[in-house]
């Protein structure tokens, strides 16, 4: 197959990243992206993580330029709150490109865990970010942002420990006006009404309004969740996570800020509740949150009582009553083969987990990456092995993202509610879930067997290691663990347990050191209003 034309169907954040992407680095390959004008997106507010930033770079974007364009702000921590217990506590899990072992004297990750067992008061699951992220956990803690050009913290590097926090559908427009049109992106605004295909199912074209053809080699569907091309035309089966996901619904609002430099914070804030959690996005204009929630345990009209209810003690200042909330249906799962003959799903026309660690983008940018590089790796043409290589890898990828996912509730302790008794401990067996597909339990093996078998979290799976430690799992859960690890050589013990107090007493005082450096720093908002926006806030006028 020899790509020279592509055809995008569908707009909004996925097609227009789709199509930057092909354009910049792929400039043999004609593009085209036909998208309906009937089709409304309601903007909330999106989170990313890290990953992002390789996409960004691929494309050329600054953060002065586009930033401001989509009200975006940055994210240095995704924050847990009541997720562990239901008692009001929470944990960070920090963006790190690398583990801060100083305090350990280089040693592995079984050092605060061995901490834990010792000192239970002093090291709580809290302190695990601490451990391996102090820089950007004590940024989240305190809501504070720097940069590499004026800062005095070890192991933070902001161009990869920081994301951001965006308007989705203002930064598709963006891309379209700024990086596609631009490059030459040929943009049509009609429906499609039909295609034109051989007895194989390879598409020659598409059918528009006004009974015009676009032609293509490759077409790739953005159309969200309807998936009108890859599972509507190529019938690429839609396999269901509904086996471990049970979020499958969510309520929506944009709030007021009344107090930007508190409320502005680098941190998505998810908000565990009795059938499901609360997101909170801070942009630069507003504030977009949701409930996102399960209708297997709460009725609709229950779950907008229970966020209204959550919301009316944080925001005191605005009328939770008369704001205007709206419904979105979640189709959780994801497509047997996302590049079925010359059709490819992208975005959520392939596959989707739910809002939580913000998979939505990255499956997106991730996925786009992967296409674009086989796009560009031999001008265009593409063998059934490149075809099926990019079926494993997505595949593997978003299966791999559901079960972390499902771990940020499976690993609770929390018993309050018949959503949560489900999460920690449904049955495997449940007869409402015959036949729904079962992501392989590769990633909770590697996770577990890496803590109990080799008493050791594992340094290549750093997302999990964070989510385990802050709900209270450790390799070295005792001090009759840490004992029984250490053999029957008293001397062996005793030297260790010197040693774990030298490094207890230089990781407090090198805490106490970056707090009190941190708090001299900008505030999220401070430093964004003069960095990013111009040193001028036109909602303070």
């Amino acid at each position: 197959m020899k790509i020279k034309r592509v055809c995008i169907v569908g707009g909004g954040s996925s097609g227009w990243m789709t199509a930057a992407a092909i354009a910049k680095l792929c400039p043999h390959i004609k593009v085209t992206l036909v998208e309906s004008p009937n089709i409304k997106t309601v903007g909330v507010g999106e989170s990313t993580l890290g990953h992002i930033n390789r996409y960004m770079r691929l494309i050329g974007l600054k953060d002065e330029d586009w930033m401001p364009a989509c009200n975006a702000t940055y994210k240095n921590s995704i924050r847990f709150t009541n997720f562990r217990e239901n008692n009001g506590t929470h944990f960070e899990y920090p963006f790190v490109d690398d583990y801060d072992f100083s305090f350990s004297g280089g040693l592995d990750l079984i050092t605060w865990s061995e901490l834990s067992a010792l000192y239970p008061e002093e090291f709580g699951p809290k302190t695990f970010a601490e451990f391996h992220a102090l820089s950007n956990t004590l940024l989240a803690t305190h809501n504070r942002q720097t940069n590499n050009k004026n800062n005095k913290l070890r192991y933070f590097n902001f161009d990869y420990d920081t994301a951001y926090h965006m308007d989705a559908t203002a930064f598709g427009i963006y891309l379209r006006d700024k990086v596609c049109i631009p490059a030459g992106v040929t943009h049509i605004k009609a429906n499609i009404i039909a295609r034109k295909h051989d007895d194989k199912g390879i598409i020659h074209s598409v059918l528009i309004e006004g009974d015009r053809d676009i032609g293509a080699d490759l077409f790739i569907d953005c159309t969200g969740f309807r998936s009108v091309l890859l599972e509507g035309w190529q019938s690429s089966i839609f396999c269901s996570y509904k086996n471990i996901l049970a979020n499958d619904h969510a309520w929506a609002v944009r709030l007021p800020y009344s107090n930007r430099i508190e409320q502005m914070h680098n941190v998505t804030d998810c908000h565990a509740l009795g059938s499901g959690w609360v997101w909170n996005i801070p942009l630069w204009n507003r504030i977009g949150t949701g409930y996102v929630y399960s209708s297997r345990f709460i009725t609709k009209e229950q779950a907008l009582i229970e966020f209204k209810n959550h919301l009316k003690p944080i925001h005191k200042n605005v009328n939770v009553e008369e704001l205007d909330y709206f419904h979105i249906p979640i189709r959780h799962g994801k497509r047997a083969k996302a590049w079925l003959g010359n059709v490819v799903g992208i975005g959520l026309s392939y596959g989707f987990v739910e809002p939580l660690e913000s998979t939505g983008l990255l499956t997106t940018h991730e996925n786009i990456i992967s296409l674009v590089g086989i796009l560009n790796q031999r001008n265009g043409y593409v063998s059934r092995t490149e075809r099926e290589v990019y079926n494993f890898t997505v595949n593997r990828a978003i299966d791999q993202f559901a079960r972390f996912v499902s771990n940020h509730y499976g690993l609770s302790m929390r018993q309050d509610t018949p959503y949560w008794r489900w999460a920690t401990q449904k049955n495997d067996y449940d007869p409402e879930l015959n036949g729904i597909h079962v992501p392989r339990d590769d990633y909770n093996a590697m996770a577990y067997s890496t803590v109990y078998g080799d008493q050791a979290m594992n340094p290549q799976m750093q997302g999990m290691n964070f989510i385990m430690a802050g709900m209270g799992v450790r390799p070295v859960s005792s001090e009759h663990m840490f004992i029984a690890k250490h053999g029957k050589n008293p001397q062996d013990e005793d030297a260790r347990r010197r040693e774990l107090e030298q490094i207890k007493n230089r990781f407090f005082d090198e805490r106490e050191k970056y707090v009190k450096y941190i708090k001299t720093l900008p505030t999220h908002y401070e430093y964004l209003k003069e960095n990013i926006y111009g040193g001028v806030d036109e909602h303070d006028v």
